[in-house]
């Protein structure tokens, strides 16, 4: 569905993810526009269920059982008072249908409607394809009119009432972290290692380091980084769903896809990212389900094509039992001989990821995996993810923006 979007989805992502606002992402095809039909989509689906507006889940197919919700549908001219159907149809299995009345007189095919819940019995539809309408989102290839200027409505001021009020400071661990602040402190001797710079601030603050889905510091997650750097920041971990994969287990995937490497503590490693742009060297790329409730771990190999598979709404639970509060700690480095040391320096506190975003980063390759699994000498095989990871740069893409605190 988002493959024939005409505009950038990350763009419209950015935007509401801004506010804080959850979103439901619609692209209707020429086919859906000419029936008058939509297919509510595991994202929509997903929306729906959370804002509390409808639950296709409990509901009965057949015309009789079609929910009505009353809908304001946003362009960039004005705004116009609808209906939004939601159903179920008698035939097949009843696939999860939804249609928002007038549409071909607001929209097109391949333009992103984007849908926000105003309390739990009513929507907003706004096409944000619409040429100005949706701040930072450039218009699509062709169109004329300049994407500055032009909308006859303030889509920042019509979204402001619906925006959570602000949230508490974590004032007992923001003093914790500046209580380190201003001291170079150091770490393990030998080679720099990516997660020594948090391993070190959680002994620092005496959390234990553990690999819990739980946050470390009650209900608030700490990751730590160093300045300027440009590495991926892990969100989550979490191991497929073994009894729907093809391959069954970590050292199943280690054996076909693993390599062997000189070395004093393994006989057989495969460390590697996996992303839906591009197969990765091993041949193993991501894709999303056609009914995106799954994320698919598949192989170019001819004999092995398919690999692990997760469940959509298993990953969506682990960002957000993981993520509820974060903070991001930035630190400066230097080398003292063969230490490395550290001064924490600045803190991004964030609340609340946008946890329906997440299926469409995994499908444009903006949120990855990577497995980090070894079979030592003796023979035990040891799987440190796989490990959900986001470049810094699209952090704003699943976070709403925070608070930054400097040290």
């Amino acid at each position: 569905m988002l493959g024939i979007a005409d505009i950038s989805v990350q763009e419209v992502l950015r935007y509401f993810t801004r506010k804080g606002l959850d979103v439901g992402l619609v692209v209707p095809t020429t086919t859906g526009m000419a029936k008058g039909i939509m297919d509510a989509t595991a994202n929509v689906r997903d929306f729906l269920k959370a804002t509390g507006i409808h639950d296709y889940e409990t509901q009965s197919q057949g015309t009789e059982h079609k929910k009505m919700v009353p809908t304001r549908f946003v362009t960039a001219s004005g705004i116009v008072d609808t209906t939004t159907s939601l159903y179920r149809p008698a035939t097949k299995n009843g696939d999860p249908r939804l249609w928002i009345y007038g549409l071909g007189q607001h929209a097109r095919p391949g333009n992103v409607l984007v849908l926000v819940g105003v309390g739990s019995d009513q929507l907003l539809a706004i096409n944000a394809s619409n040429a100005g309408l949706v701040p930072g989102v450039k218009p699509s290839l062709g169109t004329y009119i300049s994407a500055q200027g032009v909308s006859n409505v303030d889509l920042d001021q019509l979204l402001s009432p619906l925006l959570a009020p602000a949230f508490t400071i974590a004032q007992e661990l923001l003093a914790m972290v500046r209580g380190l602040a201003g001291s170079w402190h150091k770490g393990m001797p030998g080679n720099k290692r990516d997660t020594e710079v948090g391993r070190l601030l959680e002994e620092l603050l005496g959390i234990r380091t553990n690999s819990s889905r739980q946050p470390d510091y009650k209900g608030i997650e700490i990751k730590a980084g160093r300045r300027g750097g440009k590495s991926r920041q892990t969100l989550f971990a979490k191991v497929p769903d073994w009894s729907a994969s093809y391959l069954k287990s970590s050292s199943a995937i280690l054996d076909e896809f693993g390599y062997a490497r000189a070395t004093e503590k393994y006989s057989k490693q495969l460390r590697c990212t996996v992303s839906a742009r591009n197969p990765n060297s091993q041949g193993l790329f991501l894709a999303i389900s056609g009914d995106e409730s799954q994320l698919h771990e598949n192989s170019q190999r001819r004999d092995l094509p398919k690999v692990a598979i997760w469940q959509i709404h298993d990953l969506k639970q682990a960002l957000a039992l993981k993520h509820p509060e974060t903070f991001w700690v930035t630190a400066s480095s230097r080398k003292s001989g063969l230490i490395e040391e550290f001064r924490y320096e600045h803190v991004l506190h964030t609340r609340k990821p946008m946890v329906n975003s997440l299926p469409m980063l995994l499908e444009s390759g903006v949120v990855t995996l990577d497995h980090l699994i070894t079979r030592d000498l003796s023979g035990r095989v040891r799987e440190q993810g796989p490990l959900f990871k986001i470049w810094r740069r699209d952090m704003d893409l699943l976070f709403p923006p925070g608070d930054f605190y400097s040290l």
